[in-house]
């Protein structure tokens, strides 16, 4: 009998501010077991089978056979993607089940219970899984690639405003009462050119720029389903595409746009984030989405995207031909409230069409 084994992800901290380690349930001929992985040192040398565990000589990890559980998309991603090269190596498997899916079976239980769960599951639900495939670590690592892209440009801008700060801090305090010909701006400049840790950063910013470009270019619905789009160039796409991480997690359509924040409220209107409130959306899902949106309006007009854009304009413009003012005196249906309702319309038809698209990917590549 090959070990069923179910993996429920460490969680940092939960909403009582514990934090659970990486949690193993194992179903072998011996019976089941329980334990713990506390880092991302202990997950590798279990992927690798050189685990340490204590009264044992033996090392423990991924063996011939395994099947490993675990869930499609989240934090757990690193460890699934260097599990499946791993297994594929040894001849072991590893499948992913949607979290709707496993919230379902769950039915009101504790998380902290899902490691058996998955176990059970792949034993006795096979169906609700999906095996990794080459195709899946593509759409992990694009995250990866992403989100170095991502730290390599923030450690460019900050180096770029010490500097600053640091020509404007000798410009105006200068002991000598000095100041630098051609201004501020000059001497920024110059120093800019001449740092070696800047031309550095800038320099890994770029390396990492052509990686996240090569990641994003070898995936099928960047290919055939993004790119084509006019507007949505590889920084819009990769953003899309990281945050979504796999259409497969969600069930419905609706589901993907609450998810990104472009569904409707039930009172009609578009969701917003207010004060004092926590998002219940994916935030950069909805930021590249918005980006997206300007692209269509501002700099895209005559694309199909475009005019679908104008066309939510005028219609939103014809339902509501006179501005309004409720009861708090505050108006609705202004020019700047008009674009933003045509924008947000614009961007939920895109998402089910991305939706749509995406799922028949998936169906002709099985």
């Amino acid at each position: 009998m090959s070990r069923l084994i179910g993996i429920r992800h460490r969680i940092k901290q939960t909403a009582d501010q514990k934090a659970h380690p990486t949690q193993m349930f194992t179903i072998s001929r011996e019976g089941t077991q329980t334990f713990n992985l506390s880092n991302e040192a202990s997950e590798l040398d279990w992927v690798l089978g050189k685990l340490a565990v204590k009264k044992s000589k033996k090392k423990h990890g991924l063996q011939p056979g395994d099947q490993v559980a675990m869930v499609l998309g989240g934090s757990g991603d690193n460890l699934a993607y260097s599990l499946s090269r791993r297994a594929e190596e040894i001849g072991a498997e590893v499948f992913r089940i949607p979290p709707a899916v496993l919230k379902q079976h769950r039915n009101g239980g504790d998380k902290n219970d899902d490691a058996a769960l998955l176990a059970d599951l792949l034993k006795t639900n096979p169906q609700e899984f999906y095996k990794i495939q080459p195709r899946d670590r593509d759409l992990i690592w694009l995250r990866v690639t992403l989100q170095a892209r991502i730290d390599a440009m923030k450690a460019r801008i900050a180096c770029e405003q010490r500097l600053r700060q640091r020509v404007v801090g000798q410009t105006f305090c200068s002991p000598e009462g000095k100041f630098p010909e051609g201004g501020i701006e000059k001497a920024f400049a110059d120093l800019k050119a001449n740092d070696v840790i800047l031309q550095a950063l800038i320099k890994e910013e770029t390396a990492r720029d052509r990686e996240l470009l090569k990641a994003l270019q070898i995936l099928p619905v960047y290919q055939q389903i993004l790119k084509p789009i006019e507007g949505c160039g590889p920084a819009i796409a990769s953003r899309i595409i990281a945050a979504v991480q796999d259409v497969r997690r969600f069930p419905t359509a609706a589901k993907l746009k609450a998810f990104c924040g472009v569904h409707l409220l039930t009172d009609g209107r578009f969701p917003r984030r207010r004060h004092g409130e926590l998002a219940n959306w994916q935030p950069e899902a909805r930021q590249a989405l918005y980006l997206l949106g300007e692209q269509f309006n501002k700099w895209r007009p005559n694309s199909a995207w475009g005019k679908k854009f104008r066309e939510y304009k005028i219609h939103f413009r014809t339902v509501h031909p006179e501005i309004e003012s409720n009861d708090k005196g505050k108006k609705k249906y202004t020019d700047g409230h008009i674009h933003k309702m045509a924008t947000w319309r614009t961007l939920t038809k895109f998402v089910e069409f991305l939706y749509k698209e995406w799922w028949r990917l998936e169906n002709e590549a099985k």
